[in-house]
C-alpha cells in the first residue's frame, strides 16, 4: 500500500514512525530523482500537519541516517510551500545536464530564492557553485537577476564561520542564512496569524538586506506575534460579562472553528491544512 494511502486510511499507524521508516513505505523505499519513492514521500509531506514537518526536520538533523539530507531537502521545500511560496523541488544529486540546487522558491511579491540546505557548516561551502546555479537560472530566463537571491538553510545554530565566509565573498549581497529552527518558527507564525501584512514581512525577511543571519529577525517577529495573541486573549476575557449575583458569565463565546474543520474533513474525506 502506498505511503499516502496508509496515511489516509490508518494515520495512527504512521504517527510515531521515524522519517526513515516512512521513506521505507514509499515506492521502492529509496529516495531517487524522478523515482516513485520521492513522489510518494513528497505527496505525503504535503498532507501532514506542520507539527509533523517540524518533527521530521529535527529527526533528520539529530538522528542522521543514509539519505537523511535528501529527506530534509523535501521537508524544507514543503515548509516553503507552507510559507506561501511556489516551489520547484531541486534534484537530490546534480548532474552535468541538471543544476544541483535544492529548491527554487517563488513568492507572490515576484522574488525568487534559490535554496541550498546544509545539515552542518563543518565544511566550507563553495559559494561560487551556488552562485552559478542562480546565474544559470537567470540565463535560462527562469528568474530575473534583480528579483532573485540565495538562501542557505542550515541545521546548526553556530554559523559564525559560514557568516564570515559570506561577508568576505563577492556574493555577500546575494546570500543570506537562516537556521531550520528559525524557519520552522516563521512557518508557525504564518499559520497562527494568517495576516497578509505579516506574511509579506516574512517573505521580505528571507530576501537579502543588511543582515547576514536572519534568526534574530525571526525571534523579534515571533515575540511580537506572541504579544499580540496575549493581548487578544485578555480582550476576549474582558469581553465576557459576569452576573454579579451568580458570579457566572452571562455569555460564553463558543468556538466553532475546530468543530467545523472536523465536520468538513469528514464530508470531503480529505484532511485540511492551515
Amino acid at each position: 500500500m502506498a505511503l499516502l494511502d496508509l496515511w489516509n486510511k490508518t494515520p495512527d499507524q504512521l504517527s510515531d514512525k521515524q522519517v526513515q521508516q516512512l521513506i521505507a513505505f514509499a515506492g521502492a523505499g529509496k529516495l531517487l530523482d524522478e523515482g516513485d519513492c520521492s513522489r510518494e514521500f513528497r505527496a505525503f509531506l504535503a498532507r501532514v500537519h506542520s507539527g509533523n514537518l517540524a518533527t521530521y526536520a529535527k529527526q533528520c538533523l539529530t538522528n542522521p541516517f543514509p539519505d537523511s539530507g535528501l529527506a530534509l531537502q523535501d521537508v524544507i521545500n514543503e515548509i516553503g510551500v507552507r510559507l506561501g511560496a511556489e516551489i520547484t523541488p531541486g534534484r537530490y544529486r546534480g548532474t552535468s545536464k541538471h543544476l544541483g540546487f535544492d529548491g527554487l522558491w517563488k513568492f507572490s511579491n515576484g522574488h525568487s530564492i534559490i535554496v541550498e540546505i546544509k545539515t552542518t557548516d563543518a565544511y566550507r561551502i563553495d559559494l561560487n557553485t551556488i552562485a552559478n546555479y542562480r546565474k544559470a537560472l537567470i540565463d535560462n530566463k527562469n528568474i530575473s537577476e534583480a528579483e532573485s537571491s540565495i538562501l542557505l538553510i542550515v541545521g546548526r545554530q553556530d554559523t559564525g564561520d559560514l557568516e564570515a565566509q559570506i561577508r568576505g565573498s563577492r556574493h555577500a549581497w546575494e546570500i543570506r542564512i537562516i537556521s531550520v529552527d528559525a524557519l520552522l518558527r516563521l512557518m508557525s507564525i504564518k499559520e497562527e496569524v494568517e495576516d497578509p501584512t505579516i506574511i509579506q514581512r516574512i517573505h521580505k525577511i528571507l530576501i537579502p538586506r543588511e543582515f547576514t543571519r536572519l534568526d534574530e529577525i525571526a525571534d523579534i517577529l515571533f515575540s511580537a506575534t506572541e504579544d499580540i495573541k496575549q493581548e487578544e486573549a485578555v480582550t476576549d476575557e474582558e469581553g465576557v460579562s459576569v452576573d454579579k449575583k451568580t458570579k457566572e458569565p452571562k455569555f460564553t463565546p463558543v468556538a466553532f472553528h475546530e468543530a467545523c474543520i472536523s465536520r468538513i474533513q469528514i464530508a470531503l474525506g480529505e484532511p485540511l491544512l492551515k
